[in-house]
């Protein structure tokens, strides 16, 4: 099996980690320091996910997808692969009309703006600016992100109700630091001893620890904890958005078993296919996600996304990059020759159907060619009933005239022969 950390799919932790490398960007467009763009970057995009959270608790995932996903700003700003002055101008132009639409007025975005000032000692436009760019890079990235995961509204709803987990302080403090068990002593001493001799060792791994692991790794970049102030200034309920199950599944066979039902694996063809690669999120107190297969997609994406590191200040690419690909096979790291299972046999497509097979043009001829046998029978019709068109009657009067000058012309020359 194949762990991912949780924190994948949060969008607070995806974002921080997201635009962690334009900071000096930001700092230079808003004119702050780099500590203070630091520090101010972390309570924007807890105002930002706040008003994104409380837009959608208004007006649903629909709505969201439509009126912010599918804004002109964020259209335009996806056209750029690299982030740079060019990008960062194309930002600054279409900064108050996101952030107004965003936060719902102005006047919410000044608020939200003074209090960052406070906090980062700095003047109430400066982090007005800094937030205003943030917030059309934050709609420009969960835009991306769900582009390529083809989440629909349903499960768009779905996933920003899972947002307030990672929102709460308990999952940065209730993590269990990571030990190192008694069978991975053994082996390490194991292997210390066959070093000399270059003997292979057994390998015993704990799949624990490496979840342990995982997840610690993870909380090393953690982004600031959340103020609650930007529930109060954005009106976001968050117990309106709590998942139904707030206790964590320990059973992995029963957490996994939704998702193993959706792509067609279970216990009975475990062996038979290249079902080690599976995918699972890896656990973590005080977060309770379901494993479903688009939000481990949307987690597979995330985290590939994570590793392009799309936000690094360079030069626009010729060549745009292009779209994670993720599909069952390409879950796991797994490449050995196992026969895969019925359920992964890739599907066997038709061959295209020959031009004159094809009804759609055969309809077209059969049209044309009505159309050509109305007309040539009205034109008859209209023959027959003396409804010639006057310019046809001249020419045949102008031939019946010539006509007979060449008989007359002939029978003068009959008769100078004769004479």
């Amino acid at each position: 099996m194949t762990s991912i950390s949780p924190t994948r799919v949060s969008m607070y932790d995806f974002l921080y980690q997201d635009t962690q490398p334009m900071v000096s960007l930001l700092a230079d467009a808003a004119q702050l320091s780099l500590p203070q763009t630091q520090l101010a970057l972390g309570a924007s995009l807890q105002a930002i996910v706040s008003a994104l959270l409380a837009y959608q608790q208004r007006y649903q995932g629909q709505a969201v997808r439509k009126k912010l996903f599918g804004r002109s700003a964020v259209k335009e700003l996806r056209h750029y692969n690299a982030m740079n002055f060019v990008t960062i101008k194309a930002t600054l132009y279409h900064r108050h009309d996101t952030a107004n639409a965003l936060f719902g007025d102005s006047a919410q975005v000044i608020k939200a703006s003074e209090h960052i000032a406070t906090q980062i000692d700095a003047t109430t436009p400066q982090a007005q600016t800094l937030l205003t760019c943030l917030c059309v890079i934050v709609l420009r990235e969960l835009a991306i992100l769900t582009d390529y995961s083809q989440i629909d509204n349903d499960e768009m709803d779905k996933w920003f109700a899972l947002q307030p987990q990672f929102l709460s302080v308990g999952r940065l403090t209730t993590i269990a630091p990571v030990t190192v068990t008694d069978a991975v002593k053994k082996d390490m001493s194991i292997e210390e001893k066959a070093a000399p001799s270059e003997s292979i060792a057994p390998e015993i791994k704990d799949p624990s620890l490496d979840s342990e692991r995982l997840v610690s790794n993870q909380l090393l970049s953690a982004p600031p904890p959340f103020d609650p102030y930007w529930y109060e200034l954005t009106t976001f309920k968050p117990d309106n958005h709590e998942p139904d199950n707030h206790e964590p599944v320990q059973d992995m066979q029963e957490a996994t078993a939704d998702y193993l039902k959706v792509i067609g694996r279970s216990s009975e063809n475990i062996q038979q296919g290249r079902h080690n690669d599976l995918l699972i999120f890896a656990q973590m107190r005080a977060i309770t996600l379901p494993h479903q297969r688009w939000l481990l997609q949307l987690a597979k994406i995330s985290d590939i996304y994570l590793q392009q590191n799309r936000l690094r200040i360079t030069s626009e690419p010729t060549t745009p990059p292009t779209a994670p690909l993720v599909t069952l096979r390409s879950i796991g790291d797994n490449d050995d020759n196992i026969p895969i299972a019925t359920s992964e046999t890739p599907i066997e497509h038709n061959a295209p159907t020959p031009l004159w097979k094809n009804p759609i043009i055969l309809i077209i001829i059969l049209v044309i060619g009505s159309l050509g046998a109305l007309a040539t029978l009205k034109y008859q019709m209209k023959k027959s009933n003396g409804a010639i068109p006057a310019t046809e009657v001249v020419l045949e009067q102008d031939l019946a005239e010539k006509r007979q000058q060449q008989d007359t012309a002939v029978i003068k020359e009959d008769d100078a022969d004769k004479n």
